[in-house]
């Protein structure tokens, strides 16, 4: 109990906690602080998100809370309960009326590590609720649903424990959960594609993402989600490639990953990334892990024209898929130069350009197709390092620009 005497103080402390507990003591029935964020303190992460479980009228507790923070939380068409929310700076809030009694509404919740529970209207001690073990299982590092029940209720609760194998540090499915999934993996099916890909991008996020991965294609809900079963050895591959590129965001290593795995999928192009849109992937990363891949999967078969084209089309997205050629072509010298050289050519994209169009106005060219075609020459030959500096650059753009002006009789 030291551990949690030191953590949940700190914890209510944080706002707007201390607005919901005055809230909550006004209250003539049990308020739950409930759910991740119990979770999460007692492993010492932060959080972002409160889940607040209100008995009795639940109307009552939202003006009570508005009066203290300086607004009411609106409702968001939750399925299974009557919930309110709102983001009071980076804490995004959940209110919501208890399904049952306090036992009854956790025994509802979908894993034991969730289904703790702190109640914000009673005076100190303060006492952990923990009637389904989530504190032994937070401490194993396990993953257990409450009952089968919990996925009926919602199916996406199946890829979420996959989820928390990738971003939580040392935890497992315990075997019968596994097995639970599994069986209902189909189920998938019903779950809102947003709701889905909103899962996948976390999972894709975490440290843990290769062994999440092939859980969920072991389990079912890989081929479910994306249509086929894939070949994770490309997602194997870049995994240990990862760590040596620098300077990646994380937003850089999720294209990346996803890139992998379509890569794995055989589904690198265009048509691939226009179906992960439909399916409600964020419209960027579908674009970007897609062209990524495509490219990583066409490097071995294109001349020095076209890597040079896809540079001057997008030189970070051209950077990233000489990352993922390098990782694929370990063993295939072949491969190995045609990621050299991308990585070159978007290495020069990436530069200041040599020649601008205001250059080419200054020397009496006007603007127009003209002008434009002289500048796509001038970029490709930057790229091509047709010439050693931008002052050589310069010399032959203005003699280009005299040679047209002489056409024209100027």
């Amino acid at each position: 109990m030291s551990r949690q005497n030191e953590v949940f103080p700190q914890l209510l402390s944080q706002p707007p906690l201390p607005w919901l507990i005055a809230a909550a003591k006004e209250h003539a029935a049990p308020v739950l602080l409930v759910g991740g964020v119990i979770r999460d303190a007692l492993r010492g992460d932060p959080h972002a998100d409160l889940d607040i479980a209100v008995a009795g009228d639940l109307e009552a507790f939202i003006d009570t809370f508005g009066r203290y923070c300086g607004r009411c939380p609106v409702a968001i068409g939750d399925p299974w309960r009557d919930t309110r929310r709102m983001r009071l700076g980076n804490t995004s809030v959940d209110i919501g009326k208890i399904m049952g009694t306090v036992s009854e509404d956790l025994g509802r919740r979908d894993f034991t590590i969730n289904a703790m529970a702190l109640r914000l209207d009673l005076s100190e001690p303060i006492e952990l609720i923990d009637p389904h073990g989530g504190s032994a299982d937070l401490a194993a590092g396990v993953i257990r649903m409450i009952s089968g029940e919990a996925l009926r209720d919602d199916p996406l609760r199946a890829l979420r424990a996959i989820r928390y194998v990738s971003t939580l540090d040392g935890f497992k499915i315990e075997k019968s959960t596994e097995t639970t999934i599994s069986r209902y993996a189909k189920a998938i099916d019903e779950v809102a594609n947003e709701r889905v890909q909103a899962e996948w991008e976390r999972l894709l996020g975490g440290p843990h993402w290769v062994s999440a991965l092939r859980l969920a294609f072991d389990l079912g809900l890989g081929e479910r989600t994306f249509g086929g079963v894939a070949d994770l050895g490309t997602v194997s591959a870049w995994s240990g490639s990862e760590a040596t590129v620098s300077d990646l965001t994380p937003q850089d290593c999720r294209q990346l990953r996803l890139a992998a795995l379509l890569c794995g999928l055989g589904a690198a192009n265009s048509s691939m990334g226009e179906r992960l849109i439909e399916r409600r992937w964020p419209v960027a990363l579908a674009r970007r892990a897609t062209l990524i891949g495509s490219w990583a999967m066409a490097a071995s078969g294109a001349d020095d024209n076209q890597m040079v084209g896809w540079a001057i089309e997008n030189h970070e997205i051209a950077f990233l898929a000489s990352c993922l050629i390098h990782a694929l072509s370990a063993d295939h010298k072949q491969n190995g130069a045609a990621a050299l050289k991308l990585e070159t050519y978007a290495t020069r994209a990436s530069e200041t350009p040599w020649v601008r169009g205001m250059h080419l106005v200054s020397w009496g060219m006007e603007e127009g197709p003209m002008l434009g075609a002289l500048l796509e020459q001038t970029t490709r030959g930057q790229v091509e390092r047709r010439w050693d500096s931008y002052k050589e650059a310069h010399s032959w753009a203005r003699a280009q620009v005299t040679d047209n002006l002489s056409e024209m009789g100027h």
